[in-house]
């Protein structure tokens, strides 16, 4: 069955009246029947004028407007904010269901795709950022009178560790202890872990010696 564009058309195209003169007669914009023409409402300002605009258009061309106008009601409706919808559209979205089979097959495969492309940006930033690093003793500003203090903590197993430029190793889980001489007075602490990406983290500490 033809739609109101496809009738009015043809009936124009029949009779070999090109646009522009329709709308020099009519005083409707050309834009406005070509959007007719081609059953898209939405580029029309609103429903009262689609139907305006259809009811001149019909009687130009010498076709009954009522026959159109039915033909219109049969594909169309206004919904409550005057726009001309396809019929069955024009209820309020929250009463329309969308939530089909096919939808939730689709929410499924973006969740799935989502929480994938998450874990390896997630590994990634494991792998080339910089490594883990906590330091348990000593304490910042700490005040002691022995001759060395115990520097320990844990960063990741495959980094390197290095206190005041010196290299510690690593025990098992990355954990570290090194007692580190100090003399009276301020002694700042710089605990360093690499990466084997070349990424680093630092602590620093000031132990005070009395």
């Amino acid at each position: 069955m033809k739609t109101v564009g496809q009738i009015l058309q043809a009936a124009r195209n029949g009779q070999k009246i090109d646009l522009k003169d329709v709308a020099r007669i009519t005083k409707i914009r050309s834009n406005f029947l070509a959007a007719i023409e081609a059953d898209d409402y939405a580029q029309l300002p609103s429903g009262t004028v689609a139907k305006g605009f259809i009811r001149n258009y019909s009687e130009f061309l010498g076709i009954k407007p009522d026959s159109v106008q039915a033909v219109f009601r049969r594909d169309f409706a206004e919904n409550d904010q005057g726009q001309i919808v396809p019929r069955g559209l024009s209820q309020p979205v929250s009463e329309v269901s969308v939530w089909t089979p096919r939808t939730t097959l689709i929410a499924g495969i973006t969740l799935v795709f989502t929480v994938f492309v998450g874990y390896l940006f997630f590994q990634y930033l494991n792998l080339t950022g910089p490594p883990s690093l906590k330091i348990s003793q000593p304490l910042d500003r700490i005040e002691i009178t022995d001759q060395t203090v115990e520097v320990s903590g844990a960063t990741d197993p495959e980094a390197t560790i290095s206190v005041n430029g010196q290299l510690v190793a690593l025990e098992k889980g990355g954990r570290f202890s090194f007692r580190l001489p100090i003399i009276g007075g301020e002694n700042k602490i710089s605990v360093t872990a690499t990466s084997k990406y070349g990424k680093t983290s630092v602590i620093t500490r000031t132990v005070i010696k009395k």
